[in-house]
């Protein structure tokens, strides 16, 4: 019995010898270079639906945008209250809806008002923000003027498309009391100046940069984008809640159409 244990020891330890001798190889390498350069984007950058990277076409609508540094301001809106009544009485009337079209298709959708920047710098660490004021009073053509008609935002979102976790980390939105409404200023008129709506926080790491991404500031509260771009998303002629114009009876507002300007500036650095 003994034999046989320590035969089968030995056999067991030539195969594994023999295992091991098959099992060494030699072997060398060489290594080759990868290489990429880049430079900043150049051209327009694509709008986007706020919260997705659905590339969208804003139609009836504001279509300019303005570039510095390589920080592009691709998206502001158009603010339109559409036809009311006349009141003796102080009034809120709610802006309608923006309208878009998906690319490649000629279907209009309606979506809230938003301000978009897309950031091609190359940087991590830009610091941009985005203002408004509105550059003069709303007045008819007749001169009538709306001495204390101001436009209201009340609620917002904040998007961004690579951040989507973490976007308070990357940029903040208006300063809107609770409760409440921040009102946009006009030149010239009212004491506070312009109002920032979007600003980079100027990160310098990966989670907490702009660069490459787009962000953007949504004018309405809890906004959800699978909301809109389908069949039972809100009509054209639907109006966006969160941005009211407060005309006070103390205005008298005739029957005619009014208008003013709002001016969007972007400022890059430092």
């Amino acid at each position: 019995m003994k034999k046989n244990k320590i035969l089968g020891l030995s056999l067991l330890a030539v195969g594994a010898l023999g295992f091991s001798t098959s099992a060494f190889a030699e072997s060398a390498a060489v290594q080759t270079d990868g290489k990429a350069s880049f430079v900043p984007q150049s051209g327009n950058i694509n709008t986007i639906k706020p919260g997705t990277d659905e590339k969208i076409d804003i139609v009836d609508g504001n279509n300019e945008r303005v570039t510095v540094e390589n920080i592009q301001l691709m998206h502001v809106p158009d603010f339109d209250f559409g036809n009311n009544e006349t009141s003796v009485d102080t009034k809120n009337y709610d802006a309608i809806y923006e309208h878009y079209q998906k690319s490649g298709d000629t279907t209009k959708y309606a979506i809230p008002h938003f301000v978009q920047v897309g950031d091609v710098s190359g940087v991590q660490g830009t610091a941009w923000a985005v203002t408004v004021e509105q550059d003069s009073l709303f007045k008819e053509n007749g001169g009538h003027s709306l001495k204390a008609s101001r436009i209201n935002i009340y609620n917002q979102a904040l998007t961004n498309n690579v951040q989507t976790s973490n976007v308070a980390d990357v940029v903040t939105g208006l300063t809107i009391p609770s409760d409440s409404s921040v009102q946009v200023p006009v030149k010239g008129v009212d004491s506070t100046g312009s109002i920032a709506v979007l600003t980079s926080k100027a990160g310098k790491t990966d989670g907490t940069t702009t660069n490459g991404t787009i962000s953007s500031v949504v004018f309405q509260k809890d906004y959800d984008e699978s909301n809109y771009g389908k069949t039972d998303s809100p009509a054209l002629t639907d109006k966006n809640a969160d941005v009211k114009l407060n005309v006070p009876q103390s205005d008298g507002v005739q029957a005619k159409t009014y208008g003013a300007k709002l001016n969007w500036t972007l400022t890059v650095g430092p």
